[in-house]
């Protein structure tokens, strides 16, 4: 079992900041900013609510390996609410600012942590946030503080229950199944988990598989006592890695979620981080998060709609042989894109009377790297060739080649045009 690493003194310098966590608290910064303009959509909208939950806060503050001081979880949420309050500000030309009613409640079992962090914001210029209650420490161990947590967000938010839980455990079974099940009695409820995947499989005994099970309430898709012989076959990680992904989100009690890599420079291998959610927006804001940090996040499998549809894709295969990286780059996204314009066409067929835009697309958003808009950017792409047709909400055609709204139909056409090796594009074939 890996153990914390970090140590906090106020006076003393700050613990060194890991590389994948640098990635991960860049990767915060960049959806919570997203992620707070999708919530103001409307330049008369006035104020938003929320309730973050940072459940392995830290001390707020780390060193990096130049030597300068580097942000904590909870210092880098805190900006991005203030850098989204600006671009909503500029971006919608307000006449007045948007408030942000958001309370940041942080948890950490160290006390020496939880009181670095007092330091730290008070030093920062929080400490009218600390005194008035929008800023809450908690020192003790996240699974006893989840429960008034989850109230607190209820109660701030009756109706919605809008929370976002980040919750940076350094290892894999910190979050038992039942606290995410507890958030997610919350309608409006993010998740955002890391798990230190490699590090439980590379050490996996009967031992430690038992007591993973025991405090998670994960059930693995084998028994302690089929572990050894579990070995020696090929493609053992895969079928344990896409059992424990499988059983991480179906038990969990989200709608949508993305498993992700960060890349580990050293220890003991890759981390995945998890989105889970209640509603399939957020999920595609942190999907396009992921493209836009593509230097540091990377998947194992094939391009297009089905990446998970075997519920996890392991750097190892079946046959024992490492799979091509998927590194959410312009080359990934070419890959993403023509094996789109063979698989959606299929998936259409499978709909003879046609399927609204929407709810083919949040019938596949669970399996897909892809965005929304990389999806729809490739049915207009289909539309252009004649491969599909694209049905206005009057039943008409429609001509469109920029914007595809969720109410369009998408349906085969009846003749259909194909290319095939050898031959001039163009030749046709009744469906």
């Amino acid at each position: 079992m890996l153990a914390n690493h970090y140590e906090w003194v106020w006076g003393s310098s700050p613990p060194p900041l890991a590389r994948h966590s640098e990635v991960k608290h860049a990767l915060l910064r960049g959806y919570l900013v997203e992620y707070f303009s999708t919530l103001v959509s409307s330049p008369h909208q006035d104020r938003i609510q929320l309730t973050i939950v940072d459940g392995f806060c830290g001390g707020g503050r780390y060193t990096t390996q130049s030597g300068a001081a580097a942000p904590g979880s909870p210092i880098v949420i805190l900006q991005a609410i203030r850098e989204a309050q600006l671009r909503i500000e500029i971006e919608q030309r307000r006449r007045k600012p948007i408030v942000f009613d958001v309370e940041l409640i942080c948890i950490d079992e160290s006390p020496s942590a939880i009181d670095h962090l007092r330091h730290v914001l008070i030093e920062q210029g929080y400490e009218n946030q600390l005194s008035g209650g929008s800023i809450r420490l908690l020192q003790g161990d996240f699974v006893v503080h989840c429960e008034s947590a989850v109230a607190e967000a209820r109660r701030r938010s009756p109706r919605a229950g809008r929370a976002v839980f980040i919750l940076d455990q350094y290892g894999y079974d910190s979050v038992p199944l039942a606290a995410i099940q507890t958030i997610f009695s919350l309608h409006r409820a993010e998740v955002i988990l890391t798990f230190a995947v490699d590090a439980l499989i590379n050490f996996l005994s009967e031992k430690n598989l038992s007591d993973f099970q025991r405090k998670t309430g994960i059930q693995a898709p084998i028994t302690a006592r089929e572990l050894d012989e579990m070995k020696k076959t090929p493609g053992w990680r895969l079928y344990l890695q896409s059992g424990l992904y499988q059983g991480i989100t179906r038990e969990s009690g989200a709608e949508y979620f993305t498993p992700f890599f960060i890349r580990s420079e050293r220890g003991h291998g890759d981390f995945w981080l998890v989105h889970l959610s209640r509603h399939w927006k957020a999920r595609d804001v942190m999907t396009t998060t992921h493209w836009k940090h593509h230097n540091h996040f990377i998947h194992y499998g094939d391009a297009g709609l089905d990446m998970f549809a075997t519920g996890y894709a392991a750097r190892i295969d079946d046959a024992d042989r490492p799979q091509r990286a998927f590194e959410f780059d312009d080359v990934a996204k070419t890959r993403s894109i023509d094996s789109m314009l063979a698989q959606i066409p299929r998936a259409i067929a499978t709909y003879p009377a046609g399927v609204r835009f929407q709810d083919f697309f949040e019938s596949r958003v669970n399996l897909t790297p892809a965005t929304r808009q990389m999806i729809s950017l490739t049915v207009l792409q289909l539309a252009s060739l004649g491969e599909l047709e694209v049905i206005r909400e009057d039943g008409k055609i429609s001509t469109a080649r920029s914007a595809i709204n969720g109410e369009h139909v998408l349906r085969l056409p009846k003749q259909r045009t194909f290319s095939f090796p050898g031959t001039s594009p163009g030749i046709t074939s009744s469906s």
